[in-house]
């Protein structure tokens, strides 16, 4: 099982299926600058995978993620204090400058990964880059930075223990780690509103009801890895395009969509793969006709 740089996130490879687990369940998997650079590490790695259909990201233990640790909380608030106090004593001669010194110190923007610049937005984001579906299993607390992550996921299972909540409001800040971006494309921009301003934490069959999860499941991991073998039975080439044509729907009109619809088709039908899948679609319906 390959491991990252720093062993806070796991991940394994078996029939198609790639499995990314945060490992820090002693910590109820609490997220640190750490555990942002390990799960970019393994993202990027299984984006260059051409052997993965499908992705399922999970926390070990009863937790998906509690959150940020306190410690990387204390760290960033202390940045920000030093930066202010620093900007505060300097005469006011380049504003422009002192206040990009301050967002460099305070949140560590940097390249560009896809859309992302800061770390932890980049830990969310790198799986809308991996070209394969990737589902969020979620057991217990999915909370702040926590429910982001999984918010980064194509789709999500939610067990019926699983709790949700983006709480950044009640530390005096907002959802950094592309909540504010994601969460109105699944609930709209009312629900999100509603969810990041009063930082409410809620249950699985309330997040079902709004669209926040796609299913409930008593075992989340174990349905979100049967959900994925199912999804690694098809073309990898279709599954790519499938992905790609929606996530393009949130950024381009619709003539460019219904476009690109047939430049996928005019690039999968004929090929040996999509020869394969339908020797073997109608294999099985012959099979299951002879009963």
């Amino acid at each position: 099982m390959p491991q990252t740089t720093h062993s806070t996130v796991v991940y394994a490879i078996s029939d198609s299926v790639a499995h990314v687990e945060i490992d820090r369940a002693e910590k109820l998997n609490s997220l640190t600058r750490e555990v942002f650079e390990d799960l970019v590490e393994a993202g990027l790695a299984l984006k260059e995978a051409p052997e993965v259909k499908a992705v399922v990201l999970s926390g070990r233990g009863r937790a998906f993620s509690a959150g940020l640790d306190f410690t990387e909380l204390a760290r960033i608030a202390e940045a920000g204090a030093a930066t202010r106090s620093t900007s505060e004593e300097e005469p006011d001669t380049d504003s422009g400058a002192r206040s990009a010194a301050a967002v460099s110190s305070a949140v560590e923007v940097g390249t560009r990964l896809g859309s992302a610049r800061a770390l932890a937005q980049k830990a969310v984001h790198i799986w809308s880059l991996i070209e394969v579906p990737v589902i969020a299993a979620v057991r217990g607390a999915a909370l702040g930075g926590g429910m982001q992550i999984a918010l980064g996921a194509d789709m999500r299972v939610a067990g019926h223990d699983a709790k949700l909540s983006l709480m950044e409001l009640r530390w005096g800040i907002i959802p950094d780690m592309c909540g504010t971006q994601l969460l109105p494309r699944l609930v709209g921009p009312a629900q999100a509103k509603k969810l990041i301003v009063t930082a409410d934490t809620i249950g699985a069959e309330e997040a079902l009801l709004i669209g926040l999860v796609e299913e409930i499941a008593e075992d989340p991991v174990a349905r979100a890895l049967d959900l994925a073998g199912q999804i690694a039975g098809g073309s990898r080439s279709a599954l790519v395009w499938a992905k790609r044509l929606v996530d393009l729907s949130y950024e381009s009109e619709l003539s460019t969509g219904l476009d690109a619809e047939q430049e996928a088709l005019a690039q999968l039908l004929g090929t040996e793969e999509q020869k394969q899948v339908v020797a073997e679609r109608l294999a099985a319906m012959k099979a299951r006709a002879k009963g």
